[in-house]
């Protein structure tokens, strides 16, 4: 479709995975290009393809390299932060920009209504 927005997943979690993936695919709008389990995996999704939207999970494995910091992300990417924590809970390094929040569990109703916002604002800048 040509008006698909590009999106990555950043998720450690099995079945995460599994569910985010199967709401992303039933969406016409939405193409998955790769899923990262671990940051140090993140930086070879983001040679391949700048994506729209990120979704990202706040606590994930480092992996192998301890050097991605989420200054790397692109700018023009949006961020969907998929967590059980709220933001306002969060102590960590959040991503640049504009976040919007998934709180787990994510039912696909609550996944359409966050997704259908982030596309609205990409497609009006």
């Amino acid at each position: 479709m040509e008006n698909c927005l590009t999106c990555i997943l950043i998720e450690d979690e099995a079945l995460g995975i599994e569910m985010m993936e199967d709401y992303i695919s039933r969406r016409d709008d939405l193409t998955l290009m790769g899923t990262a389990i671990q940051l140090s995996e993140i930086e070879c999704l983001l040679e391949s393809s700048s994506p729209s939207i990120i979704f990202l999970d706040l606590i994930i494995p480092h992996g192998d390299q301890n050097d991605f910091n989420f200054s790397k992300f692109p700018k023009s990417s949006s961020f969907i932060v998929i967590s059980a924590i709220p933001i306002s809970h969060f102590k960590g390094e959040l991503p640049p920009g504009k976040i919007y929040e998934l709180l787990k569990p994510i039912s696909f109703k609550n996944f359409t209504m966050c997704v259908d916002k982030v596309v609205q604002k990409i497609k009006s800048s």
